[in-house]
């Protein structure tokens, strides 16, 4: 245990550094479980569950081994059906059986000693279960930990270690100069990288990436079209939809300004905005009581409801600096409503400007502003994108060609 606390503090301290002398892996090779997978990501993201769920039904002999990346709510799903997950051969880290304590513990060892714990108790989950495989969800809460454990000597170093990328990862992070010396570490040891975008490879390359590419391979996987229609044509709906992220990606203030100067062009429409963080929520309501807009927050809503939403809307708006493939622009093009979504992310892939959505650079007010007022102006754009989107979703995001990927990946 001492040797371990050590190694990790040491690999720390380089990693502050610049140093990337800590990320080579272990020369210990071992007897591996061919039959084990572990998976490191955080649990209460509804992609990752997805993909847990899909690599399950897919690969029904394996055991599937989970370490959270992240500090799980004590209502999460896994924690709350551990005993559930146990039958069916999915096994979940956990300090404690407690789904209260476990989160107070994660909450404390967070603010006392950041990825130090996590990679303390990653690398004795690794040392007890000798995965053959080992994928990381994600690179900052992901990989990010199993760079202080990397080059210990008790970890295998013949483990097959995966690393996909979730939207920003490297288009936007990695010309950061905070996150590029963690980064090349990640990419010195992976021996595979998937990613949703195939321009992501230049940035992995220009980081020093010499493994195995793959992409796109979507951390949403894909979806079957099970032929449900809308109830209501787009261009006879009233509702605009905002994805509220605000963040260090998430660009929803200025969706905001723009719309605060169309506003009265927008007469009997409903704006609703979700998944809000509090100076997002302070501005809607000021474009509430100030300027009297129709708008209002979507709070604590469930994934039923918000489908539900999105076969009610006409627009679907959702803006960040870089991304993947969001699960918003896949949601609406499902619900017909029509996708206004950054240009700089997976959507490029997926929507024609001007023909089945709008890809607009999240800076340009004027260019977010004609967008919105082009979409509620004409219907025979918008029910003309429904159509275009649902066939284009089939051909592109088949949950069934996303399962043969995902188990090229595994076996």
């Amino acid at each position: 245990m001492e040797m371990l606390i050590s190694h990790i503090n040491k690999a720390s301290r380089m990693i502050k550094e610049n140093n990337l002398g800590y990320c080579n892996k272990s020369k210990t090779t071992k007897k591996l479980n061919s039959g084990k997978i572990l998976f490191v990501g955080m649990v209460d993201s509804p992609h990752f569950e997805k993909w847990i769920k899909t690599t399950r039904e897919a690969l029904p002999n394996k055991t599937l081994l989970i370490f959270p990346s992240d500090r799980p709510h004590f209502k999460s799903n896994y924690f709350r059906h551990a005993p559930l997950l146990k039958e069916l051969n999915i096994r979940i880290f956990r300090i404690t059986r407690y789904q209260k304590l476990n989160f107070i513990l994660y909450y404390i060892l967070d603010t006392l000693a950041g990825n130090k714990w996590r990679a303390f108790f990653l690398a004795r989950y690794i040392i007890k279960h000798k995965p053959r495989i080992i994928h990381f969800h994600e690179m900052q809460h992901g990989s990010y930990i199993f760079n202080l454990i990397v080059g210990f000597k008790r970890i295998p170093g013949n483990c097959k270690t995966i690393i996909s990328t979730w939207g920003s990862d490297l288009l936007l992070y990695s010309w950061a100069d905070s996150h590029q010396t963690n980064i090349k570490g990640c990419l010195s040891w992976a021996d595979l990288l998937t990613a949703e975008r195939e321009i992501e490879l230049s940035d992995a390359v220009r980081l020093g990436y010499k493994g195995v590419f793959k992409a796109p391979i979507y951390i949403t996987l894909g979806y079957n079209s099970n032929g449900d229609k809308a109830e209501k044509p787009p261009s006879s709906r009233g509702i605009i939809l905002l994805k509220g992220h605000q963040s260090n990606t998430g660009r929803a203030l200025n969706a905001l300004k723009a719309i605060s100067e169309i506003h009265n062009q927008l007469h009997g429409f409903e704006i609703f905005v979700y998944s809000a963080p509090e100076s997002v929520k302070l501005q809607v309501e000021l474009l509430r009581n100030k300027q009297n807009i129709n708008i209002k927050i979507l709070d604590k809503v469930s994934h039923t409801e918000m489908c539900r939403l999105f076969y009610l809307a006409r627009i679907s708006i959702s803006l960040a600096e870089s991304d993947g493939l969001p699960g918003v622009l896949v949601e609406a093009m499902q619900a017909g409503a029509f996708p206004i979504q950054s240009k700089n992310s997976a959507g490029e892939e997926f929507i024609t400007s001007g023909l089945n959505g709008f890809l607009v650079d999240p800076w340009n007010l004027r260019s977010i502003q004609d967008s919105i007022l082009t979409a509620i102006a004409e219907d025979s754009l918008v029910d003309r994108a429904a159509t275009i989107n649902n066939k284009i979703l089939n051909e592109k995001y088949s949950l069934d060609d996303s399962i043969i990927k995902l188990k090229q990946i595994y076996l």
